[in-house]
């Protein structure tokens, strides 16, 4: 399994306040993209109990060394991925152009961006889902190993912790 020290390192750092949301978002994608070897990592929120739009926390382009905030992504253009989202609670799609549940990002995102594979996994809160994190490859297809799959939906977990506090502020009420 890959080394989740960096990872639990920033989670204790973010609990214990002594960084603020936005390191602690820009940090995550960062390390997760480090440790994962991917080119792109990134932490959607779910924006209604409908689960029909996510918001892009933070999302970190390894190859730009940019950070990007606020991308919204509906249901309405994206069904496929919202559907097994909701089903299966995570995709691995090493050729994501040809997979049934991310085809459909293919001329909007895939294609202009030059990702061939993605990994995602849900962020659950009280079991419901409440958001997703991406890694993705830029340029050359990543068949993603147990580890690193391991490693994500552990990651997962983590983030849903360390989360637990806005994410019970924010979907409280809604679910």
């Amino acid at each position: 399994m890959l080394d989740q020290t960096a990872l639990l390192l920033l989670i204790k750092a973010f609990k214990d306040q002594q960084i603020s949301a936005e390191a602690f978002y820009r940090q995550l994608t960062e390390t997760i993209t480090k440790q994962l070897h991917c080119s792109r990592a990134s932490l959607w929120l779910y924006s209604d109990a409908l689960l029909s739009e996510i918001i892009a926390v933070d999302l970190y382009d390894s190859n730009e060394d940019a950070h990007y905030q606020g991308v919204a992504l509906h249901e309405d253009d994206f069904a496929p991925y919202f559907e097994a989202m909701r089903n299966d609670g995570g995709i691995n799609a090493p050729d994501a152009a040809t997979h049934p549940a991310t085809s459909c990002f293919n001329e909007a995102y895939f294609e202009p961006n030059d990702i061939l594979s993605l990994l995602d996994v849900g962020i659950r809160y009280n079991g419901q889902l409440v958001g997703v994190f991406c890694c993705e490859q830029v340029g050359s297809v990543m068949e993603w190993n147990a580890s690193q799959i391991a490693f994500l939906e552990q990651a997962g977990k983590l983030i849903t912790f360390a989360l637990k506090p806005q994410l019970q502020e924010k979907f409280a009420a809604l679910f």
